[in-house]
């Protein structure tokens, strides 16, 4: 009995090795046919379908450096605001014209249409016929007619209106530069104290006499003053005495 089973399992023992040996081959056969039909059917390379080679001198980012990748790439503008884009450019105000003063040189008139009949002598002594003696004429005499119009030098504010015992009635005007001009042996006086006159203006008219020139006939008698000196009123005119 003991013989028929070791007899019976060396049997079985053989059968089973052979049945997992031939299991094994069909396995590795079945493995074989499947890598063959997947290498032949596999569809060629397109030749014209290149694939990019990077070449070794190319740059590649070092991924085992702790800086983070892209950090060397330069930072994207911020795009410009809603803000920003509505906002017109500020344009520059004009500008007012620059005023340009125009000075224009002083006018001067003749204070008559006549001629001169004493001139100014300054420091020089000329004799007066009227009284008779030597003396400094400080103005200038200029002939007129009775109740001719008598005409500002050049413009002026009137400084005073006044009667002078001597002289009869007398205009002062305060002109530029310390310039006063005073005409004597008026008649009719036109103009007040504060008043604004220009060139050629009436003051008055001429009176008939001057007491203290009484003898030199119908004239006016006009003196200047510049800083408190006297002043010859035909360099004002700029007019040589012939």
């Amino acid at each position: 009995m003991k013989q028929y089973n070791s007899k019976h399992v060396s049997t079985l023992s053989t059968r089973g090795f052979y049945t997992i040996l031939t299991l094994c081959g069909l396995i590795i056969a079945v493995s074989a046919w499947v890598l063959w039909s997947s290498v032949s059917g596999a569809p060629e390379a397109d030749p014209s379908i290149s694939t990019p080679i990077i070449a070794p001198t190319q740059n590649m980012p070092d991924l085992t450096a702790d800086t983070p990748v892209g950090a060397d790439d330069p930072e994207p503008a911020e795009p410009a605001s809603a803000e920003a884009k509505d906002a017109e450019p500020e344009q520059a105000e004009p500008q007012a014209p620059a005023v340009v003063e125009t000075v224009h040189a002083p006018v001067y008139v003749r204070p008559t249409a006549g001629g001169v009949v004493t001139p100014f002598s300054g420091d020089e002594l000329i004799f007066q016929p009227t009284f008779g003696d030597w003396r400094v004429h400080t103005g200038t005499d200029f002939s007129a007619e009775p109740g001719e119009n008598v005409l500002a030098v050049t413009n002026g504010t009137v400084l005073s209106v006044f009667d002078d015992a001597l002289y009869g009635t007398s205009v002062t005007l305060q002109h530029d530069a310390d310039l006063t001009t005073t005409y004597s042996g008026l008649d009719e006086v036109r103009v007040a104290a504060g008043q604004i006159v220009e060139a050629g203006e009436t003051l008055g008219t001429c009176a008939e006499t001057i007491d203290a020139e009484a003898a030199l006939g119908t004239h006016v008698h006009v003196s200047a003053q510049r800083g408190g000196s006297a002043v010859d009123v035909l360099e004002l005119l700029d007019e040589p005495l012939e």
